[in-house]
């Protein structure tokens, strides 16, 4: 069988319930047009038969318009009944759309992503879109190829977490008028031309660090992103901001690269102690950079925030319950995933079909842990 909408995503079916609805009743005493139902699976017209309703008012339905409330429960009725499945190869050939979003991410195993992704499939499912998802491993390459896949299974919009920061990628997808929205990543080579959704990157790092600064660090280091990705270049011109404005020269001894996980994290901040024995404060930029940093400091024997205060990164499903609770930059991802999605929706529909791209920027919060020590109050207790 040919992959088919399983609660909102695409997934691989080898026998539908009609199928085996037929086979189980086949030799029984049902009615021949209940058999026909069965074989052939039943359709607008039967449902129209069913519910004395015009074949108008049930294809608009079933393609997301709005019915008249009791119309509404006569047609799920005779849908559940006669086990109706849409045929979506045939509507998309008469409407020209396909009713299935591309969503195309970095990785698969990211939390970030994935809260985002379940907030956008529910939006989109509600108004009967299905969701086909596609990793690119943070593989440029594979990233055009995503583009290339869902292109060819007729999506009727693309929504990317960009791993390129070009966006040739995109260009072909803009060329055919696929409406498009990034999220999180942004290409400045696109704008105007897209619509996108991100936070304040720079914004909040410089809140972090302003309360690192508040509470008398001036050791204070940073674990950002790769060069080039928009996230982590602006997570860092924050840091700098902060520091600079502040009176404090950037020691580049204490800013540390690496890529986007755990593993690069954790190498990053045994680097940063072995060149720097006098680091007050740490800050990491990203939800995997969190979680190798915190193992790192771990396996070294410092207590946080005793030894070193520590800043994380979207790590909240467990920052609460670790000793102390960590003081977390959190994104408003629920928020992001339902922003990211209407406007996909708007666009498809025609409703801002004529409206200049947007760009929506969305502020982070920093919520307040026990991981940052105040030394200022330490250096008072000392001198008395």
């Amino acid at each position: 069988m040919p992959p088919r909408a399983n609660g909102g995503r695409i997934s691989a079916s080898c026998t539908t319930s009609t199928e085996r609805t037929y086979k189980q009743r086949r030799k029984g005493g049902i009615s021949a047009a209940k058999r026909n139902y069965y074989r052939m699976g039943a359709t607008i017209k039967d449902i129209a038969n069913k519910t004395g309703l015009g074949i108008a008012t049930i294809s608009k339905y079933i393609n997301g318009g709005n019915v008249l409330p009791e119309n509404r429960v006569k047609i799920d009725s005779a849908i559940a009944e006669l086990d109706y499945t849409p045929n979506n190869f045939a509507r998309s050939l008469k409407t020209q759309r396909s009713k299935m979003i591309g969503i195309v991410i970095p990785v698969l195993n990211n939390s970030f992503f994935m809260q985002i992704i379940t907030r956008m499939e529910y939006i989109l499912k509600k108004e009967g879109y299905a969701v086909i998802i596609s990793d690119c491993q943070e593989s440029k390459d594979q990233e055009r190829e995503s583009i290339r896949f869902l292109m060819n299974k007729n999506v009727d919009g693309i929504i990317s977490f960009p791993v390129s920061g070009s966006g040739t990628y995109l260009s072909p997808a803009i060329e055919k008028g696929i409406p498009i929205v990034l999220i999180d990543r942004l290409v400045q080579k696109l704008h105007g031309k897209v619509d996108s959704v991100s936070i304040d990157n720079a914004a909040i790092s410089r809140e972090a660090i302003d309360l690192l600064l508040k509470n008398g660090h001036r050791r204070i280091a940073i674990i950002a992103g790769p060069k080039g990705t928009y996230t982590s270049d602006k997570r860092l011109q924050g840091y700098i901001d902060a520091l600079r404005q502040a009176g404090i020269g950037v020691d580049e001894g204490l800013v540390s690269r690496c890529e986007y996980t755990a593993e690069g994290a954790y190498k990053a901040f045994q680097t940063l102690m072995k060149k720097n024995g006098d680091i007050t404060a740490l800050y990491a930029t990203n939800h995997d950079m969190t979680l190798g940093a915190l193992m790192a400091i771990k396996e070294s024997k410092h207590r946080i925030p005793s030894d070193i205060s520590f800043i994380g990164f979207d790590s909240m499903d467990w920052a609460k319950i670790t000793v102390p609770p960590l003081t977390i930059v959190e994104q408003p991802m629920e928020q992001m995933g339902t922003v990211a999605a209407t406007i996909m929706l708007r666009r498809i529909s025609g409703m801002d079909k004529d409206m200049p791209s947007r760009d929506i920027m969305m502020s982070a919060s920093l919520n307040m842990g026990e991981s940052v020590k105040n030394l200022n109050s330490a250096a008072r207790r000392k001198r008395g």
